[in-house]
């Protein structure tokens, strides 16, 4: 009797394994934090997700498309989205949307397009929001998230939602210490000394950069080199270097280009020589000069004491 309660036991606490729903952990990996740059791919990836087939929204202004992938035997999953797609994406607010199809192993709620050409979500088929045309999606990505959220709430569906939002940005790589109102130009450096020049971008750090500096006057090209992006928050960063000698005096171009999406970033700079040294130190102007001691009136004071002493004595005398 205790045998078979036992084995019952463990049927019904395997059974309540299996039927509940298991939360994957997903991953986003962006460009940069909470950004995505056009041109740069973007992937989700997770794991524990073992109730099948996965669904991966993907909200942006113009935006809407729902991918699925099946994990493997693990739970462990991944989608990349290629650089050829993000080329495409509109600047501004997304959201993806990962979907856990619960214990049912079934995507109930799925993305669609009415005979109208409106964006909706159905389930199973059948139409419960409509979103608009996806050229009127603008600003509303929040409110359209929200209209797929609330669709686990509707009696039948266990499907499990979780979303994050991104900014989609044109690449862009900007300089550290522009100086202001002088568009591109750098501090200048010292001939004979080590050159390091940094800045932040967007970029993903899978990525290089490829530099080159020119000689202002002819655009002869002094020095190639490609750079490695390091992540960074909020922005990732780059640093070109050049040890010591650094460069002869003159006037140079760093030019930074990203080869993917064709963009480039200018700064300039000038190499001087080293100051001379002063030969005669210079006083500091806010530094008091020492107060001289004045003996001029003690000395009056004395000698007066002196002749008037003289002329007591001799009208004594007298």
């Amino acid at each position: 009797m205790r045998t078979v309660r036992g084995e019952a036991a463990i049927i019904i606490l395997l059974f309540t394994i299996i039927v509940i729903p298991v939360n994957a952990a997903v991953y986003f990996t962006t460009s940069a934090p909470g950004i995505i740059t056009k041109g740069d791919s973007f992937s989700v990836s997770g794991t524990g997700a073992v109730n099948g087939t996965v669904g991966i929204w993907i909200v942006g202004r113009d935006h809407f498309e729902v991918l699925t992938t099946a994990p493997d035997r693990h739970g462990n999953f991944s989608i990349t989205i290629k650089p050829s797609a993000t080329d495409s994406f509109s600047s501004g607010q997304y959201a993806i949307v990962f979907q856990d199809p619960g214990a049912n192993g079934v995507l109930d709620i799925g993305g669609g397009t009415d005979v109208n050409g409106t964006l909706t979500v159905m389930n199973r088929g059948k139409i419960v929001a409509r979103l608009g045309p996806r050229q009127e999606l603008g600003e509303n990505v929040r409110m359209v998230v929200d209209q797929i959220l609330n669709t686990s709430t509707i009696p039948g569906v266990d499907d499990a939602f979780q979303v994050e939002f991104f900014f989609v940005e044109e690449p862009a790589i900007h300089f550290d210490n522009l100086i202001p109102a002088s568009g591109f130009r750098l501090p200048d450096q010292t001939t004979g000394e080590r050159i390091v020049i940094s800045g932040t971008t967007n970029i993903g750090t899978e990525n290089t950069i490829g530099t080159e500096i020119h000689i202002q006057n002819t655009n002869d090209i002094v020095t190639v080199k490609t750079i490695p992006l390091i992540g960074g928050n909020p922005m990732n960063t780059w640093t070109w270097d050049l040890d010591a000698p650094g460069l002869p005096p003159g006037d140079y171009d760093l030019t930074l280009t990203w080869e993917k999406a064709n963009i480039s970033s200018n700064g300039t700079f000038t190499v001087k020589y080293p100051a001379p040294p002063s030969s005669t130190p210079v006083k500091p102007l806010d530094e008091k000069i020492p107060r001289q001691d004045d003996y001029t009136f003690p000395v009056l004071v004395v000698c007066s004491l002196i002749v008037l002493a003289i002329v007591l004595y001799y009208a004594g005398r007298e």
